[in-house]
């Protein structure tokens, strides 16, 4: 780690110590760097994981201070004069403003109807969990001969794993696992929601893919969608995009651009 050099980016810092760091300016080449530096990249290390303590605050001194001296080798440089950079500087300044206006809105007006998301996901998941398997063939004809062949006692696993189109599953009897309809286009879908349990597809199923027959070997009660306390987090953050995307696109949706 001591070998790489550490640029702005600043996410290699790995794991410090548990110690509370006590951090102090420090002079790079004769320009300080500030303690209120070094405090702003170690507490947002410390917020993305990284142990607080005196490792850390070393880390942070080393990328600060590497940072330090190629600004400085910039500016020797004159390289803020070039005009591809100040345009580029220019173009990072407007996007941390854009950044931070979205975040400001978006603190500004937190999102309150995270529950009632989450039980309308709940209700579109649906009640009934199905295990469903399938063969994938290129042909209607292909399918049909299957079912045929399903129809006479022919076992459903050896002919998913002879003739079965689908390499992710052909191996495991074309075996999909616990599914809902809603995870499949709606005409694979609407097919094993509809079939009792221990049954083959009467006809083909057809989807972009190809032609399906279907098995249905059982239901049970929803078991796999998750709790309101696991999905939070992500559900507010998707509805924070959602609402942050929708006020700024009326607002640039109204601007009067002549």
């Amino acid at each position: 780690m001591e070998k790489k050099l550490l640029v702005p980016g600043r996410a290699a810092m790995m794991a410090a110590g548990a110690a509370n760091a006590e951090l102090q300016a420090f002079k790079v080449n004769g320009e300080t760097v500030s303690v209120a530096q070094q405090k702003a990249l170690y507490d947002s290390a410390v917020a993305q994981g990284q142990p607080a303590g005196a490792e850390l605050e070393r880390q942070v001194k080393n990328v600060l201070t590497q940072q330090t001296v190629l600004l400085q080798e910039a500016k020797k440089a004159k390289l803020d004069r070039n005009s591809d950079v100040k345009q580029a500087i220019e173009a990072a300044r407007n996007q941390v403003l854009i950044n931070a206006v979205l975040r400001d809105w978006a603190k500004k007006n937190p999102v309150k109807d995270d529950r009632k998301a989450y039980e309308a996901e709940k209700a579109a998941y649906g009640p009934t969990e199905y295990q469903v398997r399938h063969i994938l063939v290129k042909t209607e004809d292909q399918a049909k001969n299957i079912i045929s062949r399903l129809n006479k006692g022919a076992d459903f696993d050896k002919l998913a794993k002879e003739f079965s189109e689908d390499r992710g599953n052909k191996d495991r009897g074309g075996q999909l696992g616990w599914v809902v309809p809603r995870s499949f286009v709606p005409t694979f879908g609407n097919a094993f929601a509809g079939m009792k349990e221990g049954t083959v597809s009467k006809e083909p199923v057809r989807t972009q893919f190809g032609f399906h027959v279907v098995k249905l070997d059982a239901k049970r009660p929803a078991q796999l969608f998750p709790t309101f306390e696991a999905q939070k987090p992500a559900l507010v953050n998707a509805l924070t995009n959602q609402r942050v995307n929708q006020h700024f696109g009326e607002l640039v949706k109204n601007a009067k651009v002549q």
